[in-house]
């Protein structure tokens, strides 16, 4: 009974010590913080995690899925900083990979990519985890009344491997990211208030200064 008492903690020891297995994830990580302004830019990482780890033990060959977000407060922008990411390749060399962005709809995108690479190159670039790519957006205003919130999603999901085979088992098959949209009265009203504050400073350094107190001078009553 000591005997097997003993090797339960050694087997309890062993698992405590073992890298914990992340399941395979997509997530949509916004740079700057989860607020968008109209005027302003919004750049979205699209990243995978879990190729390797929770038994999957595998690299990523392909993928495509639609964006679906709000048309009236997004616009998609074509050229850079929006980019795929390299762990399938370089998108547009030859022999690397090929990569298509389509806008199919208002607020609804369309990528693809499919790496050129063996399976044996990708396992070496990639790892469990890495960047799929950035999308960029200008962010406009939107018709009255202003969302106080607005959320991107990603659907349709398909991955597969360097063979071809399709990857199953993503945890979250509708990734989305939840995003608060400044009101534009709070906006003008931080404008006007900078404005003024600028002015009266400027008042104060033009302006002679005032002499709060005659100057004394000897032998005055």
């Amino acid at each position: 009974m000591k005997k097997i008492c003993c090797a339960a903690m050694l087997w309890l020891l062993t698992l405590a010590w073992l890298p914990s297995a992340r399941a395979l994830s997509i997530t949509l990580d916004p740079r700057g913080g989860f607020q968008v302004a109209p005027g302003g830019t919004l750049l979205l990482d699209i990243n995978i995690d879990g190729l390797r780890s929770g038994g999957l033990n595998t690299e990523l060959g392909a993928f495509q899925f639609d964006l679906l977000f709000d048309p009236t407060l997004f616009q998609f922008v074509a050229g850079l900083p929006s980019a795929f990411g390299s762990g399938l390749g370089v998108v547009g060399d030859p022999g690397s990979a090929l990569g298509f962005v389509d806008l199919v709809a208002p607020g609804q995108l369309h990528l693809a990519e499919v790496s050129l690479l063996d399976g044996a190159t990708l396992r070496a670039m990639q790892g469990d985890a890495f960047l799929l790519g950035t999308l960029a957006f200008n962010v406009t205003m939107p018709p009255p009344p202003v969302p106080p919130d607005t959320i991107i999603v990603a659907d349709d999901i398909l991955l597969g491997d360097a063979a071809g085979d399709r990857i199953l088992g993503l945890a979250n098959v509708n990734p989305q990211v939840i995003l608060q949209v400044d009101e534009p009265g709070t906006l003008a009203a931080l404008a006007l208030g900078l404005a003024a504050m600028a002015g009266v400073r400027r008042r104060g350094h033009g302006a002679a200064p005032r002499r709060i107190m005659a100057p004394w001078r000897p032998g005055a009553v």
